[in-house]
């Protein structure tokens, strides 16, 4: 499955590039984010057209949470509705960077 990571100042942008998601993609990506175990990351989903099942990516998502690691799901604006609304899910990658930039100032503060 086609990946792309940029590191960012804060976090990692991971690009999917394929147009179906399934659990070989999921795979993939846990092993791409094994390496950095302490990465937040702004999951980017933009060229999925259809998703096998979003319960195990949003088990994947809700996994990294609990580790108080911020992982926000980009995707297209017409399978939103495949996903949770607690989960941090957005239509578009800068909504993805500005939740990302919102999650952050909170565990900042409360760590003070």
């Amino acid at each position: 499955m086609p990946y792309k990571i940029e590191s960012k100042d804060r976090f990692l942008h991971v690009k999917y590039l394929g147009d179906l998601f399934d659990a070989a993609a999921l795979k993939e990506l846990g092993t791409l984010l094994d390496g950095k175990p302490q990465a937040h990351v702004v999951v980017n989903l933009l060229s999925v057209e259809e998703f096998d099942s979003t319960e195990p990516l949003q088990d994947f998502q809700a996994d990294r949470m609990e580790k108080n690691l911020a992982c926000v799901l980009v995707v297209r604006e017409a399978v939103l509705y495949l996903f949770d609304e607690e989960a941090p899910a957005v239509p578009t990658y800068q909504e993805g960077v500005d939740f990302f930039e919102m999650e952050d100032l909170q565990r900042t503060l409360l760590e003070e």
